[in-house]
């Protein structure tokens, strides 16, 4: 059975379903519902749709509830799980909606469906397609699902496996350094923002002090790093040897489990967390959400912490404009050498 077969099977049966928002809420949008929920294995859970017109609004369309107006779109996507949205606007009275509505969209990578004519975009790949018979264009500023998006989890898979089983004696011999080091648990996790926003539990070996996150705010006056990320070189809550695990990446080999569980991926933007992500206030760095976060990247390889915010988001976003899986396995070669190194590690 092909990957994509077994997928549809999935899809079918309501896992890894992918979140769906509709814009309009006329006779196409209810066409389009329609169709969707007459197709399990197309894998859509529909959270609902915007419209501004009084008779579209404050209703059911076809069972599904009424989210808000045009204007609330930007709200609704950072506060929800938004994985594609769907326009069914009449292109002569909405034009200015529409396209205000791909602008937001594009920006954060967030696929774009149209049920309409061809407008004006940046950065986003046009896709038509033919969906039960209605014409549709969509918008991608993101890596399409395809073979190729397959085999990378496949890697993931294979990888962070063959990874845990070599490195288990390692983690033995962390665990207990780190027991005799300092007092506390020996792995650290913390919420991190993952693809689309979905938020999920980071596992790393603790390397700080056990009330680090408390005496974070007394402690933000030394950040040396412009933007929401915090960073000071002589950080008094690592432990001696956290600075080791830190120097040589020791610390992140469990995150192979968060690879596993298909929270992460082995390449790809570093997680932020939940402090950080919420303090980004350009929506063009968001885009870098809209890949699964990674273990290395671009910025990995390319001086670390050396780097300053804007040259970290500016290559997470090169990544995911020029991904292809070549480029994958030339950052994983990469991070070798950029490991042993320490290069930029604080």
């Amino acid at each position: 059975m092909s990957v994509y077969r077994l997928s549809r099977r999935f899809r079918r049966r309501g896992i890894n379903a992918k979140s769906l928002l509709i814009i309009g809420g006329g006779v196409r949008s209810e066409q389009l519902i329609k169709k969707i929920s007459r197709k399990n294995e197309l894998g859509y859970r529909i959270l609902g749709y915007l419209d501004s017109t009084p008779s579209y609004s404050h209703r059911l369309l076809a069972g599904l509830p009424w989210l808000g107006n045009f204007e609330d779109l930007r709200e609704i996507i950072d506060r929800e799980v938004v994985d594609e949205v769907a326009i069914a606007l009449p292109i002569k009275s909405h034009y200015a909606q529409i396209k205000l509505a791909i602008d937001q969209l594009e920006e954060q990578g967030v696929v774009v469906h149209l049920l309409s004519d061809f407008f004006p975009h940046q950065l986003a790949r046009v896709e038509p397609q033919d969906f039960q018979g209605m014409p549709l264009l969509s918008l991608h500023s993101t890596p399409a699902v395809c073979w190729r998006t397959e085999v990378k989890r496949i890697v993931d898979v294979l990888g962070a496996l063959a990874l845990l089983t070599l490195s288990a004696p390692l983690f033995v011999v962390i665990a207990i350094l780190i027991r005799l080091d300092s007092r506390g648990p020996i792995f650290f996790t913390q919420e991190r923002i993952g693809y689309n926003k979905r938020r999920f539990r980071m596992i790393k070996f603790r390397t700080m002090v056990t009330d680090a996150e408390a005496r974070l705010e007394a402690l933000e006056h030394l950040n040396e790093k412009q933007g929401p990320i915090f960073k000071i070189r002589q950080d008094p809550r690592i432990t001696p040897l956290g600075r080791i695990l830190r120097k040589f990446s020791l610390d992140e080999l469990p995150q192979l489990l968060n690879v596993l569980l298909g929270d992460m991926s082995l390449v790809g933007p570093r997680p932020l967390s939940v402090r950080d992500g919420s303090r980004l206030e350009e929506c063009w760095q968001k885009r870098r959400f809209s890949v699964s976060p990674g273990m290395t990247c671009l910025w990995q390889i390319s001086g670390r912490s050396n780097l300053s915010f804007e040259e970290w988001v500016a290559l997470d976003l090169k990544y995911i404009d020029s991904w292809s899986l070549q480029l994958d396995w030339w950052i994983l070669l990469k991070t070798i050498p950029a490991v042993l190194t320490a290069r930029g590690a604080v």
